[in-house]
């Protein structure tokens, strides 16, 4: 009898101390995620702070009507009264920004600096309006303090590096040839536009691991998830032409699209007198397309792959002769694929995993 009733008391103290798990989801009124708020249980120690995705959870031993706070910066708090007993809490909650914060002006800076090394990051706008870039992710970053200008060559070097030791990934995976073929001493554009991706961030020294095959500095591109809305788009002008489509559905949980362009500076190595002599102007065809999904509990899988041919034809003056030339007839095509998953697991894990394909062909005479 002793020890039944022992073991009754044990159950009943083990009860009144057992953890309860409150959890959800905080988003904003457009159903976008809330990153970085503050959760809390009123007078007490216990809370969290929302990922990335959105999502927070913490377990508290605390028992009976409690106030549950939700607060952020540039966002209205939130008292919510909950009672606690013997059952997890799952609660997703919508946050409203504050109307001071709708009057504010906010100056962003876009450079931070990371463990012994810098950082920078630029939106697609920040390369678009880059003077002198023409659009080019490369040439943007070139205007940067740390990095250098190598000759005629494209590429991105760090100074006292060579081009060849920055390293360039989409979505986690290294690009393998991220630059249109070209003769030496012939400087190339980098094959992939802007806008497709969120942020360009370009590191000069203490990045992650996962960017190991970097000597020198890495430039992390990370591709945009599922669209605003959806979208056509369609450009002519003398030396460029191509046009696009974007389609996302109506809960904004998939989204499609492709685009093609046609590049050829025929018209304006007329116009502006080049020292190069070509005899067959460098052209370029790229068509590209994509996909985005979002799976459960702010998981999102990506595809984007592209396909792209190049040509040229230049004569250089012989090494040999000052009466002779030699010609380089260039032709050249490269396919990209790159598909990733990235998907939030329990207790703080994260699945990040990414399988991306390339293949570069180059006819020269």
């Amino acid at each position: 009898m002793r020890l039944l009733f022992t073991l009754i008391l044990l159950l009943i103290i083990y009860n009144s101390n057992a953890q309860i798990t409150i959890s959800g989801k905080l988003t904003n009124n457009k159903n976008k995620p809330i990153t970085g708020a503050s959760i809390t249980l009123e007078d007490t120690y216990d809370g969290a702070v929302s990922n990335s995705n959105g999502y927070y959870s913490f377990t508290t031993t605390e028992k009976g009507k409690l106030r549950l706070i939700f607060s952020g910066k540039g966002l209205d708090s939130i008292f919510y009264p909950i009672e606690i007993s013997n059952s997890n809490i799952v609660l997703d909650t919508i946050m409203k920004p504050n109307k001071e914060s709708n009057d504010a002006v906010i100056i962003i800076s876009r450079s931070f600096t990371a463990g012994s090394g810098k950082n920078v990051v630029m939106s697609s706008q920040d390369i678009y309006t880059t003077g002198g870039a023409n659009g080019d992710i490369s040439q943007a970053l070139r205007n940067l303090p740390g990095t250098q200008q190598l000759g005629e060559r494209e590429g991105l070097a760090v100074r006292g590096g060579d081009v060849y030791e920055t390293k360039q990934f989409i979505d986690g995976s290294m690009i393998a040839h991220p630059y249109y073929t070209a003769a030496s001493n012939i400087p190339s554009r980098t094959r992939y536009p802007p806008n497709l991706f969120k942020d360009v961030a370009f590191s000069t020294g203490g990045y992650s691991a996962l960017y190991g095959q970097a000597l020198s500095s890495a430039l992390v591109l990370e591709t945009i998830d599922i669209p605003e809305k959806s979208e056509a788009n369609a450009s002519l002008t003398p030396l460029f032409w191509g046009g696009g489509l974007q389609k996302v559905n109506k809960e904004k949980t998939f989204s499609w699209g492709m685009d093609y362009s046609y590049t050829n500076v025929a018209l304006y190595f007329k116009l502006i007198k080049q020292t190069p002599d070509f005899f067959k102007m460098p052209q370029y065809h790229s068509v590209d397309g994509n996909f985005r999904i979002k799976t459960k509990n702010g998981g999102i899988i990506k595809y984007y792959g592209t396909f792209d041919y190049n040509q040229m034809g230049l004569r250089r003056q012989s090494i040999d002769s000052l009466a002779l030339k030699n010609a380089l007839d260039l032709k050249g095509t490269n396919i990209y694929q790159n598909i990733s998953w990235k998907q939030p697991l329990s207790n703080n894990w994260k699945l990040n995993t990414v399988l991306s394909f390339s293949n570069n062909h180059n006819n020269i005479w």
